[in-house]
């Protein structure tokens, strides 16, 4: 398992040196990963200092990588700032998503990457707000485009 963990994520130094790039210097000295049994119930969980990964992001092709990225960035946007309340935690989702983004461009080489990873986020989106009923979503549908 160790070692699997290890092939996985072992991308994380890039991950952490790009958000540096990015942003500014990590504040939080050591960055651990701890991969827990199964029954752990997220894909990942940000601690400053230290992130929870359940195996099941063990793919064995390190596709599954960016939920790392994802919850390293949460060490800029979550842990440093943060929203006051929960009617902002959007906010807190959000720049991190973006800052997950900017990291995978930048260890892909590809600035295509932010693009088609933003795509499948806008339809994902689409589809769990297809899924509430209306009072639970205050998304504004526009009516310019075919986009939505």
């Amino acid at each position: 398992m160790v070692e699997a963990v290890a092939y996985e994520f072992s991308q994380v130094e890039d991950f952490l040196n790009a958000a540096e790039e990015l942003t500014m210097p990590y504040a939080w000295t050591r960055y651990d990963l701890l991969c827990l049994p199964p029954s752990f119930p997220y894909g990942g969980m940000e601690n400053p200092c230290l992130t929870f990964v359940t195996p099941t992001l063990l793919a064995g092709d390190k596709s599954l990588a960016d939920v790392v990225a994802h919850e390293a960035a949460h060490s800029w946007s979550g842990n440093l700032v943060t929203n006051e309340t929960w009617e902002h935690f959007w906010l807190n989702e959000g720049w991190t998503i973006f800052l997950q983004r900017k990291i995978m461009t930048r260890v892909h080489g590809d600035d295509n990457f932010f693009d088609f990873d933003a795509i499948g986020g806008w339809e994902d989106l689409k589809e769990s707000v297809g899924l509430m009923p209306d009072k639970y979503t205050k998304l504004v549908r526009c009516c310019c485009c075919c986009c939505c």
